[in-house]
């Protein structure tokens, strides 16, 4: 579907004629993000029917950072350690699965695009105003994320992971992603209660 400034900026040049608008960016791969200004239009082209110019792929790149975010829905859950019930003064363990994946294909100006998604960090809230920066996902079984909680309650820690992408035209090779999605997770209920001790007679 065209809009219809871009078939009035070009109505003197031809029937079919539309206009063609193109941005620039300055993108530094080391951080993953694009730079102050940020996309800036450097160039509008009235273009006919069929033009050679018109290369989709061109577009596609574009198109896979636009929607990067709301394609990646793989959100990980917070998986402590015991499950469901811990005590106070006790170092609690948490992981998460959510890791690399592929997402469905999908179609882009008539190609096949294949996006792959990898976890850049996993940042964990505890649920108690305590968080744990870029700790990675945790591993069952151990406590490589862990958090030992002060007071009884009931808490709802989760994770929100970071993700980058590569992306591959019609199987060609891959390509990057400009730009990151992230995604929160549910919280997981977790009751903290207080360990007692007691005396019993022999």
């Amino acid at each position: 579907v065209n809009c219809n400034a871009a078939r009035a900026i070009c109505s003197g040049d031809g029937p079919g004629y539309l206009a063609y608008w193109r941005y620039e960016a300055e993108f530094v791969r080391a951080t993953n993000k694009i730079v102050a200004p940020g996309w800036q239009r450097t160039d509008t082209q009235c273009l006919p029917p069929g033009s050679p110019a018109l290369n989709p792929l061109a577009a596609i790149p574009g198109l896979v950072e636009r929607d990067f975010q709301s394609l990646v829905v793989l959100k990980g859950v917070a998986v402590s350690q015991p499950h469901g019930t811990t005590l106070v003064n006790y170092e609690t363990g948490y992981y998460t699965d959510a890791g690399r994946y592929t997402l469905a294909p999908v179609g882009i100006l008539g190609h096949t695009v294949v996006i792959t998604a990898t976890p850049a960090r996993y940042d964990w809230t505890f649920g108690d105003g305590t968080q744990a920066h870029n700790a990675g996902p945790g591993t069952k079984d151990t406590t490589d994320v862990s958090h030992t909680y002060k007071r009884t309650g009931t808490v709802a820690p989760y994770v929100e992971i970071t993700w980058t992408g590569t992306f591959t035209v019609d199987g060609g090779r891959p390509q990057p992603v400009i730009g990151t999605a992230t995604t929160t997770g549910p919280g997981t209920a977790l009751q903290i209660k207080q360990a007692r001790s007691e005396l019993v007679a022999g």
